[in-house]
């Protein structure tokens, strides 16, 4: 595969992201490299892993080489692109989406499970049950996913994400000549309640409970009553 010098990257945990132009296709792509610890994997002593001493046994060096798996994917992608991103929140418990800064000087939000190294024409049922979608030779490009919508952000030069204090949500910042600032919520706002959240009928639900509460104690302690009399 013969590569343009102009690469992108961006590297988060334990995969890396980089966009390129193939000579030999001529056309833009995306891959993605993970890595992953098979010495977990290996471990069935699930007490060991609960406590972190699974690696404790054997001792780790610069002069040994971790048990590793690498799994790499490529896909075509239809935009140059100019700047990318990881969408970061406190915890790191949020799925991540990537943010890509295309020529358009647009922002495009994509879901990491589209550049899972994984993929399979056709999946397990176990792959599904984890969100692993089929394996496709393109990204998908939806017109709801652009972050900053039907704006442009002139002469885009870089984006970057910072944790707010919802893990649910991240503040992303775009920057060139213009500027943009949005908040962003991968996994949706599963931490917060909406506006349209009926406080009356929690207060009404939680009143009940107490209520049946109360009255199932209350025959509880006359079926005991009864009994002893018997």
């Amino acid at each position: 595969m013969l590569i343009s010098f102009c690469v992108i990257k961006v590297v988060s945990e334990n995969w890396v992201v980089y966009h390129y132009f193939n000579l030999r296709a001529h056309r833009f792509e995306i891959a993605v490299i993970e890595i992953y610890d098979q010495s977990r994997a290996d471990n069935k002593d699930v007490l060991k892993l609960i406590l972190g001493k699974h690696n404790l046994s054997a001792p780790m060096t610069s002069y040994s080489r971790p048990e590793v798996m690498v799994k790499s994917q490529s896909y075509f992608f239809t935009h140059s692109v100019k700047a990318m991103a990881v969408t970061q929140t406190a915890k790191g418990i949020t799925s991540k989406q990537l943010l890509i800064g295309t020529i358009g000087d647009q922002v495009l939000a994509l879901d990491k499970r589209f550049l899972d190294p994984r993929r399979s024409l056709n999946p397990t049922q176990q792959e599904k049950e984890e969100g692993i979608i089929p394996l496709t030779d393109s990204l998908p490009i939806i017109p709801q996913s652009y972050v900053t919508h039907t704006l442009q952000v002139e002469a885009l030069r870089g984006i970057v994400s910072i944790p707010a204090k919802l893990e649910s949500t991240t503040l992303v910042f775009t920057y060139g000549v213009d500027l943009f600032y949005t908040r962003l919520a991968p996994s949706r706002t599963y931490d917060s309640l909406t506006d349209e959240f009926s406080y009356a009928l929690l207060l009404i639900t939680i009143v009940a409970l107490v209520a049946a509460l109360f009255v199932t104690w209350i025959w509880s302690e006359k079926k005991e009553l009864r009994d002893k009399w018997r």
